[in-house]
C-alpha cells in the first residue's frame, strides 16, 4: 500500500539510482530497498536485483510491492530489452490485484489511433472543481493516483490521464508524444463534457500543461509540478556548458551525423544519458539522436508563456538534479499576462527539494489544495 513518506533517504551514492529508490519508497519496504541498494553498481545490477525482489514479493502474494518492484526494474531497461514490456505488463497485472484504499474508475477517452486511458476519483462531498492531471517523460497514471488522491477529499474530482508518448498509449498503442498538448487535454475535456477545469502536469508535464493552457481556454487554473521550461536545456545540462553550446551549434547547422556521433559518445560516458536518449527516441517516435534533439527543442514554453491568462501555480525544487534551477526563475519571468501568479520553491528543509518533491508528497498536496481553494474562493467573490 501507499505510505506518506517524509524525508529524502541516502540509499545510494549515485544520484540517479538514489532518486529512483526514493521515488518508490512510498510503496516498498525501506529495509529491502537498503539491502537492494547495497547490491547495485550499474544498470545490469539494477534489473537483476529489482526483478528478484519482484518475484519474491509475488511468491509472498505481496501484490502491491511486486508491482512496484517490476515498475522499478522497468524504468532503466532499454527498449531493446524484451523484459521491458514484460515488466510493464507485470506492473499493471499486480497493480490490478490490489484492493487499494483509493476508489477509482477506469475510463477510455476516444483519441486518434485508439484511446487515452483515464483514472477518475470522485470527490468526497460537494464537487468544487475538476483537476485534470498528467505525467511527463516517464510516469504511469497508476503511480500518480496514489500520490494525489488526498486532493479528492477536499471536493475535487481528479482525472488522471495518459497522453501520447506516455504509459499505455505509447507502449501498447504506439502513440508518440506531441508538443501540441492541447490536443490530448482537449480530448479529455470533451469526453467528460467539462467547460472548465484546473490542469496539473508532473515533471515534463509542467511544460506540457503550460503549452496546453496557452491554447485551451477551458483550462482556468494551471499547476506546473514542477517547473520544466526547456526540455532540451535539461538534456544539455548533463553534457556541461561547453558541450551543450557545441551541440546547439551542430543542431543549428543541421549536422546530423556529428550530432549522432556526439550523443553516442555522451551515452558511452554517462549511462543515464544513454537511457534518456533511448527512452526519448521511443517517446518521440524519432529515428536518431539528431531528430530527437530537434524534437526536444520544441518542448519549451518560451514562445507561448505570454499567451496564458489563467491562474498559475509554479512549483520548483532547489536541489533538482534534472531541471536547472534557473528555469524556475525564467519561467516565472515569462508568465507576464497570467490572471494571477503564485510560486513555491521547495528546499531540503521542506524534505521536498528533489525533483517532483520526492520526500514530502503530503506537503505538496497541501500546497496545491490550499492554492486551488484560494483561487476558487476568489472566483466566487468576484461573482458576488
Amino acid at each position: 500500500m501507499y505510505r506518506q513518506i517524509v524525508g529524502y533517504r541516502d540509499f545510494h551514492a549515485d544520484v540517479s539510482f538514489n532518486f529512483q529508490l526514493n521515488r518508490w519508497l512510498p510503496y516498498l519496504p525501506e529495509t529491502e530497498l537498503r539491502q537492494a541498494a547495497a547490491e547495485i553498481g550499474d544498470f545490469g545490477d539494477w534489473k537483476r536485483v529489482m526483478w528478484r525482489c519482484a518475484e519474491r514479493a509475488e511468491q509472498d502474494s505481496r501484490w502491491a510491492e511486486a508491482g512496484f518492484y517490476y515498475r522499478a526494474a522497468e524504468f532503466f531497461l532499454l527498449n531493446s530489452d524484451p523484459d521491458k514490456m514484460r515488466a510493464y505488463e507485470k506492473f499493471r497485472e499486480n497493480h490490478a490485484r490490489v484492493s487499494w484504499d483509493v476508489d477509482y474508475e477506469r475510463v477510455e477517452v476516444p483519441y486518434p489511433g485508439g484511446f487515452l486511458p483515464a483514472l477518475v476519483i470522485e470527490p468526497e462531498g460537494a464537487l468544487l472543481d475538476t483537476l485534470v492531471v498528467h505525467g511527463g517523460f516517464d510516469s504511469f497514471a497508476e503511480e500518480l493516483i496514489h500520490q494525489f488522491a488526498p486532493i479528492a477529499k477536499c471536493g475535487f474530482r481528479v482525472i488522471f490521464f495518459e497522453g501520447p508518448g506516455q504509459g499505455y498509449p505509447l507502449k501498447v498503442l504506439g502513440m508518440h508524444m506531441t508538443p501540441d498538448w492541447e490536443k490530448p487535454v482537449g480530448a479529455v475535456l470533451d469526453h467528460f463534457e467539462l467547460q472548465e477545469c484546473s490542469l496539473m502536469g508532473i515533471s515534463l508535464g509542467g511544460c506540457l500543461a503550460t503549452r496546453a493552457a496557452a491554447k485551451e481556454p477551458r483550462v482556468k487554473r494551471v499547476i506546473a509540478d514542477d517547473v520544466l521550461e526547456d526540455f532540451f536545456g535539461c538534456l544539455a545540462s548533463r553534457l556541461g556548458k561547453r558541450q551543450a553550446r557545441v551541440l546547439q551549434t551542430l543542431l543549428d547547422l543541421g549536422a546530423n551525423a556529428l550530432v549522432n556521433r556526439a550523443m553516442g559518445k555522451g551515452a558511452a560516458k554517462d549511462p543515464v544519458v544513454g537511457w534518456a536518449v533511448d527512452h526519448g527516441l521511443h517517446v518521440s517516435g524519432t529515428a536518431s539522436p539528431f531528430e530527437y534533439m530537434q524534437w526536444g527543442r520544441r518542448m519549451n514554453t518560451r514562445g507561448i508563456s505570454h499567451e496564458l491568462r489563467q491562474d498559475y501555480l509554479l512549483l520548483g525544487a532547489r536541489d533538482d538534479h534534472l531541471v536547472p534551477l534557473e528555469q524556475f526563475y525564467s519561467q516565472a519571468r515569462t508568465l507576464v499576462n497570467v490572471r494571477s501568479f503564485s510560486s513555491r520553491l521547495f528546499t531540503a528543509s521542506d524534505h521536498a527539494g528533489s525533483h517532483c518533491h520526492i520526500g514530502n508528497q503530503e506537503l505538496v498536496n497541501r500546497v496545491i489544495t490550499e492554492w486551488l481553494l484560494l483561487m476558487l474562493d476568489g472566483d466566487r467573490k468576484e461573482l458576488n
